[in-house]
């Protein structure tokens, strides 16, 4: 069983292998993985089992301890091979199938996070939802050389949304980003292009507690080497609340939100205003949001606290309309051609799923 435990704790570390540059406990980790299963399998022979073909009519107790000293003291065995030369200290078959369904576990994991596509996110095991490994990204210019807007899809199976991040350039030069999105190839590479024309990213603003949000958040950062981090009060885990760096955040660049002006960045204070909701803890979970306004262009970054319900279908959705055709249909047995039309009615189908649960707490104002 050490055997089992060390390799599927290899396995998980090998999913979320660290930059050992950016992450030393990470990499601490994950070479401790490394070593306690070689350790294991190393000694996995020298478990002292009894052949299924002595175990008949002897006592168990004298099987485990082996024989005793004249002494009457018993004789413990850290190996079998120098009294019995047929091999009992050989793997059991339950180890030999141990050792194998771990390696399975490995080897599809390994492969799983693979990322041969610049849309992969290697990573898509820690929240396995739709679109799971493959997240398209989509930029938009909203205000030219000042805002832009990266958008990828999530969701539960066809329920799926769009996911935004927003990026602005600074008045002194460089870039404020807002709740990053999954650090695809796809998407680094269009930051980085950003960076050639408007300076580094120096701010990342993690605005929200929300889990697909923050999931994302540590990865990208991670990506930036030179950029601060700043969180959102009330980040939480599961099942056990653990350190921001045990999430993902990088150490000694991740800092708490500023709680007002005074003690923002001075490069915020030129560009923004911001306040910060929370976090509310309830039996329900917690919620937590930091809204920013950029004063420049009067753009209001928010998260969770407003919703916007339109008719048109987000762009997004260009690249793989499946979830709107699904919800299209009336019936499971439907076959719908894939036309504007019919690509609205999932649209409002998806949103009205999305709001059902909750609809007391929606205000709707026309815009």
């Amino acid at each position: 069983m050490l055997l089992l435990h060390a390799l599927i704790f290899l396995q998980a570390s090998t999913v979320n292998m660290p930059n050992t540059r950016q992450d030393p406990l990470a990499s601490v980790c994950f070479v401790t993985a490394v070593v306690s299963a070689v350790v294991a399998v190393l000694a996995a022979p020298c478990t002292a089992f009894v052949p299924r073909s002595n175990v008949a009519g002897v006592d168990l107790r004298s099987a485990i301890e082996g024989p005793t000293s004249p002494s009457g003291v018993h004789v413990l065995h850290s190996s079998s091979s120098d009294t019995d030369p047929s091999g009992a200290g050989d793997l059991s078959r339950r180890q030999v199938g141990e050792l194998a369904y771990a390696s399975l576990g490995l080897g599809v994991s390994f492969f799983g996070s693979l990322e041969t596509k610049p849309t992969d996110y290697g990573l898509w095991g820690i929240l396995p939802v739709g679109p799971y490994k493959r997240k398209k990204t989509i930029s938009e210019a909203i205000v030219p050389d000042q805002v832009w807007t990266f958008d990828q899809k999530f969701g539960i199976l066809n329920v799926q949304v769009p996911l935004r991040c927003t990026i602005i350039k600074l008045s002194g030069g460089g870039l404020f980003v807002y709740n990053p999105v999954a650090a695809t190839k796809e998407f680094v590479s269009m930051v980085k292009d950003l960076e050639k024309q408007h300076g580094p990213v120096k701010h990342i603003a993690l605005g929200s507690v929300a889990i697909e949000h923050k999931v994302y958040a540590g990865v990208f950062a991670q990506k930036f080497a030179k950029a601060k981090v700043w969180l959102q009060p009330g980040q939480y885990s599961f099942p056990s609340n653990l350190p921001d760096t045990f999430l993902g955040f990088p150490t000694g660049r991740t800092f708490a939100m500023p709680q007002g002006l005074d003690d923002a960045p001075d490069e915020w204070k030129t560009d923004f205003d911001f306040l910060t909701l929370g976090p509310i803890i309830s039996r329900d979970g917690a919620f937590g949001e930091t809204v920013f306004y950029h004063k420049a262009t009067k753009t209001l970054l928010c998260t969770d606290t407003v919703v916007e319900v339109a008719e048109e279908v987000p762009p997004i959705f260009e690249d793989d309309p499946k979830p709107l055709l699904y919800h299209a249909r009336d019936t499971i047995t439907d076959v719908l051609e894939d036309t504007p039309e019919v690509r609205a009615i999932g649209w409002r189908r998806v949103q009205l799923f999305g709001l059902f649960f909750q609809p007391g707490a929606i205000k709707i104002k026309d815009a």
